[in-house]
């Protein structure tokens, strides 16, 4: 068997749908449904839960959790994800994240059969919750199999070792599995006839093939004859299979409780209760506590109903992926060989302008207290010898842990923005007097990274380039025009100065840092000048999609300046943007791809930027009305969320649910209705 045939392998993964609860203990659980095929799995057609977090939202607890269904007379087992002929995945509706997900299976005689699951995170209690529904054409006998590859998995150390045993408590079977820091408790019952004990369990260890020790995988699916030899407790990189017999019944319905907890008592009791209390009552919990967060919202929904769906959805996975310090990572996905579970300050950032759009101010003001306390404040040198003093490292662990550490003006002076935008909205001084030393610093680092009135060079916005980039230096212009805005309303009128004086000599100089008149495709700006390394095509040379950010929402550029204009005029170009669909790309040759070379293809990001500047240039009126209603719904997810990347057609290429992808969807809908930018940095 090969590794991209077994459960656990590391691989680039998709991700379609996500899950969590807006309170209580579910707020500390996300999961992610992952319709296949995939980008690099075009031979499974299943549906499945993949990479369930808990307590931190960049620390995995699983990698998957299958399930299998077997024939008694032939032993024949078809498995979830490598087996389904079929398969779909959808919400319930776009304010309530219960996951709907179904499978089709054929099994080799001809019979069919299907498997229904909804999927939800306890409110109550960090618990996920799966009710599952399993239908077969004809009575000869089947088993039902939960199998879960275990993970915990920090990706800080890569160690996802654990302890896994089984244990009978309280009349529930489980299996118990823990790494000394976190536990977690799988057990199932059958609300028909009250069944809480396991038909049989293996616990293993992934990737062995043979022997007393061979994984669950291994015996019930590639070894196996629909029976599992049993085995109680295994210590390593565990995972573990439980049944269920159906007999001759053909519509079967069962629910499986996975709860997380500091203590082995503690993950125990969080999984009983709330399969004591039934998956239906959970449901009206959750539906409840989900629609009374919605209710302190002020929303502005596009009409459409279609439109209307992606913008509450888009919300509503906003909400899903914060983690209960603040922080909100920037994706559940891995496009490659890492994930996107961190948290950007920049993406972060775009985050707070889209939450402070609808009013939801305390996600917002969480966030902006989360970029306060990860701020550096002490001098740090980073490995090209700058004091990093003032600013944020590049991305985050979501405990506040430092992982890339490049410097990037806008994560430095976008966090200024943020606390302006959200003094701006409430007026609040008790917040402008919480966040002031922090944006204070930050503009300290603003004023003392000038080189002959410009910034000096710093990595563009797409983590490649090391120069003058356009995006950054335009929020670095935004981050001190908004200091300049804090200092005057905290009284510092000599500091507001300062900052104001510095930012219009940076703006004077925009031009001829950042602006090509013989670029790549004319007369465009480009990624940055001065670049450190040579790429293909030249970054002083190929337009960006990120430089249409100088205008919105940094403001530093106005829409219908004959710079912006010619920029987004080129914005057209095949070469820049998808064939068949209009959404441009990062710029041309972008190979950031599933496949690591250029393809034809576009980020739903970079076309929401150009279409705000093409609507306020007056080149397009109806540019982002037809985003919104239009172009945007047709490159999503099959559970309608955004993605990071489509490809010519307009395909997910790479089934991200972007954060940033959410937010900006919702900005323009926000700007639409106002009927001009929402969130406009401060002006010279």
């Amino acid at each position: 068997m090969t590794d991209s045939e077994r459960p656990f392998a590391p691989r680039p993964s998709d991700k379609d749908a996500i899950v969590s609860a807006p309170f209580g203990g579910g707020r500390n659980v996300l999961a992610a449904v992952n319709k296949y095929p995939g980008t690099h799995h075009r031979a499974w057609n299943g549906a499945l839960i993949e990479e369930v977090s808990a307590f931190r939202l960049d620390v995995e607890q699983l990698y998957d959790v299958h399930v299998l269904l077997s024939r008694t007379d032939s032993g024949v087992t078809l498995d979830v994800r490598n087996d389904a002929v079929a398969s779909t995945t959808g919400y319930t509706s776009s304010r309530v994240p219960e996951i709907k997900i179904h499978n089709d299976f054929r099994f080799p005689d001809g019979e069919g059969a299907a498997l229904d699951q909804r999927v939800l995170v306890s409110p109550n209690t960090p618990t996920l919750l799966i009710d599952n529904r399993a239908r077969f054409e004809d009575a000869r006998g089947h088993s039902l199999f939960t199998l879960a590859s275990l993970g915990m998995d920090d990706i800080r150390t890569g160690n996802d070792v654990e302890e896994a045993a089984r244990r009978h408590v309280s009349g529930y079977d489980f299996i118990i599995a823990h790494d000394g820091n976190r536990y977690l408790a799988i057990a199932q019952r059958n609300p028909e006839t009250g069944q809480t004990t396991f038909d049989g369990q293996r616990i293993g260890l992934q990737g062995v093939e043979s022997g007393p020790d061979r994984s669950a995988w291994q015996d019930l699916y590639v070894d196996g004859t629909g029976t599992l030899t049993e085995t109680t407790e295994k210590e390593g990189k565990v995972d573990a299979a439980i049944g269920l017999h159906a007999g001759r019944e053909t519509d079967v319905r069962w629910t499986t409780g996975i709860g997380f907890g500091k203590s082995e008592r503690e993950a125990i009791d969080n999984v009983r209760w709330t399969l004591d209390a039934g998956y239906e009552r959970e449901r009206a919990t959750f539906e409840a506590v989900w629609e009374a967060w919605y209710a302190n919202l002020s929303l502005s929904p596009p009409a459409d109903a279609t439109a209307r769906e992606l913008y509450e959805l888009s919300v509503t996975s906003i909400k899903c992926a914060q983690d209960r310090l603040g922080g909100i990572i920037a994706g559940a996905f891995k496009p490659e060989q890492f994930s996107y579970r961190y948290i950007w300050p920049r993406d972060l950032v775009i985050m707070i302008q889209a939450l402070s759009s609808i009013g939801a101010m305390p996600e917002a003001r969480r966030a902006l207290d989360w970029l306060d306390h990860v701020q550096i404040d002490s001098h740090t040198t980073d490995k090209r010898d700058i004091d990093r003093y003032g600013t944020w490292w590049q991305n985050y662990y979501a405990d506040g842990s430092d992982h890339w550490q490049e410097l990037q003006l806008d994560q430095v002076g976008g966090p200024i923005y943020a606390h302006w935008l959200l003094y701006e909205e409430t007026g609040d001084n008790a917040l402008l007097e919480a966040h002031y030393p922090m944006s204070r610093r930050a503009a300290d680092f603003l004023l003392s990274w000038d080189q002959d009135g410009f910034p000096k060079r710093h990595q563009d916005p797409w983590e490649e380039i090391w120069g003058h980039t356009t995006e950054g230096s335009a929020a670095a212009i935004a981050g001190l025009r908004s200091m300049a805005e804090l200092a005057s309303a905290a009284g510092d009128d000599a500091y507001a100065k300062r900052c104001r004086e510095r930012a219009a000599t940076w703006a004077s100089n925009f031009r001829e840092y950042c602006f090509e008149e013989d670029g790549l495709l004319g007369a465009h700006y480009v990624t940055a000048s001065d670049p450190e390394y040579p790429d293909w095509p030249p970054a002083d040379r190929r337009p960006d999609g990120a430089v249409f950010m100088a205008y919105w929402p940094w403001n530093v550029v106005a829409a219908d300046d004959e710079t912006m204009v010619s920029t987004v005029e080129h914005a057209t170009d095949t070469a820049w943007r998808a064939k068949r669909t209009p959404c441009l790309g990062r710029y041309p040759g972008d190979d950031y791809t599933p496949t690591g070379v250029d393809e034809d293809g576009g980020w739903p990001i970079c076309e929401a930027y150009a279409d705000m500047v093409r609507w306020q240039s007056g080149r397009d009126t109806d540019a982002v009305s037809d985003y919104v209603h239009h172009h945007a719904p047709e490159w999503v997810t099959s559970a309608n969320l955004l993605p990071e990347r489509v490809d010519g057609a307009g395909r997910p290429r790479w089934n991200a649910n972007l954060l940033w992808s959410q937010a900006t969807y919702v900005l323009l809908a926000e700007s639409m209705r106002r009927g001009e930018p929402y969130g406009m940095a401060p002006g010279r």
